[in-house]
């Protein structure tokens, strides 16, 4: 953040109130922000995430590009709009990093183009999706963490790094109306391995990955009264036994508990066993208190672009469209494995803070096919696209609609003008010249 400023330089600032915020999952839509000169001045509450976010190098019309040469945004479209045309299973993803409305456009891009759409997170690993087609899934909002869980469950997760205002406005500080007290009316419990989260909960249960299971199933036998043998149990998870058995205790007393959720817990490793069996245990405690799962996913719209997905091709997440009707394959239309195996002749992507995550050889394998790349940050990338195109931030240049981590939709602001094209111009475009 900028240094404190004055009064006389804070009164110039042209103030915006209640900003939702797409620096993270938790799109925190309280934000004041201060402009002078077309620039972020100010903002308050102070977060780094945020700063990040608003405070990132602009592009602008000049950093257009095609095959690494400077072009202007036309030329940039009908040379897309030419790799597409030219492509038998061209793959659009990172749709996460736009708005929904964008979202749909970019389907309908596909659905001419004969592509697979993918938008899901391509290094966040998230099966809520097929969980709640296979055992169902208690979830809830962050404002019902907020007004009612006097018990919150960190497993796996580190919302105090990775989602900043978490804590402090749902989970942990934040008065409510069951709540009243904030923080001194919640017990506050963190699982799996140490971090600055569960180094300020109230409790901390050390567990190893390989101790998820055994743990998970423990819960559902005391939940569900079924005997175990203890010494079974004792041998699986050792010194941790007996904590989950308070742990157990905490649960069924409390008023209305939250089991928060992060990548640790979600592993890519163990596929949706760990968060079937985590609801399986929640459903029947119902019979006793409430509770409900909350997953902290990255943002700005992962959970959005998935919903538009889901609403137009009846899939969630993802679908096929290269034989004219949707079809649904998750584990082997990801974007990663698509390109990983060769499998897509093309790519449409919105740049974003994953690209840097994504495995060598996807990176690789997007090196050798025609790519299209949108961004409103410059491409932090070791290749270079066959096409790149500058567009507005949203929530800064561009509006539109973006979802929050629990799936609750949020209109995103226009602070500022900038002459370049929203992305949902820029694909309603490459889409007219595809289509001629």
């Amino acid at each position: 953040m900028p240094n404190r400023m004055t009064e006389t330089e804070t009164a110039k600032l042209e103030l915006h109130h209640d900003v939702p915020c797409p620096g993270c999952g938790c799109l925190c839509d309280d934000l004041t922000i201060g402009l002078a000169a077309g620039a972020v001045k100010s903002i308050e509450p102070a977060c780094a995430m945020a700063t990040a976010y608003y405070r990132q190098k602009h592009v602008s019309s000049d950093d257009c590009r095609i095959d690494g040469n400077m072009a202007t945004i036309m030329e940039a479209y009908q040379r897309a709009a030419e790799i597409l045309q030219a492509a038998k299973a061209p793959l659009f993803f990172g749709l996460g990093e736009t708005s929904s409305e964008a979202v749909r456009k970019a389907i309908d891009l596909a659905d001419l183009t004969g592509g697979i759409v993918d938008a899901s997170h391509p290094t966040f690993y998230d099966p809520t999706g097929r969980t709640i087609q296979t055992t169902g899934l208690v979830t809830c909002s962050l404002g019902e963490i907020r007004q009612r869980a006097d018990l919150v469950v960190f497993w796996g997760c580190d919302p105090l790094t990775t989602h900043l205002r978490h804590w402090e406005r749902y989970s942990a500080e934040a008065t409510g109306r069951f709540v009243p007290g904030g923080r001194s009316d919640r017990t506050l419990i963190g699982i799996g391995s140490r971090n600055k989260t569960t180094d300020a909960c109230d409790a901390f249960i050390p567990l190893e990955p390989s101790q998820q299971i055994a743990a998970l199933h423990h819960l559902i036998s005391l939940a569900q009264g079924k005997p175990e043998n203890q010494s079974i149990v004792d041998a699986k998870l050792g010194d941790a036994a007996e904590p989950f058995g308070q742990l157990y205790e905490q649960l069924r007393s409390a008023k209305y508990f939250v089991f928060v959720l992060g990548e640790a817990f979600l592993r890519k490793e163990a596929g949706r066993i760990p968060l079937e069996l985590l609801a399986q245990f929640v459903r029947p405690m119902h019979e006793q208190t409430r509770g409900a799962i909350s997953i902290l996913r990255p943002g700005p719209n992962w959970v959005g672009a998935g919903g538009v997905v889901a609403s137009r091709t009846g899939y969630p997440g993802g679908a096929a469209l290269t034989q004219g009707i949707p079809q649904f394959d998750p584990d082997n239309l990801s974007a990663t494995r698509l390109l990983t195996q060769n499998r897509v002749d093309a790519a449409v992507l919105w740049e974003g803070p994953w690209l840097a995550d994504l495995p060598e050889a996807a990176r690789l394998a997007l090196a050798k096919i025609p790519t299209v790349v949108l961004g409103h940050r410059l491409l932090g990338t070791d290749f270079t696209p066959s096409v790149f195109i500058p567009i507005k931030r949203p929530g800064y240049s561009d509006g539109g609609t973006m979802s929050r981590m629990d799936d609750m939709p949020l209109p995103v602001r226009v602070l500022i003008q900038e002459d370049l094209p929203a992305a949902e111009e820029a694909v309603q475009a490459i889409l007219e010249r595809a289509s001629a």
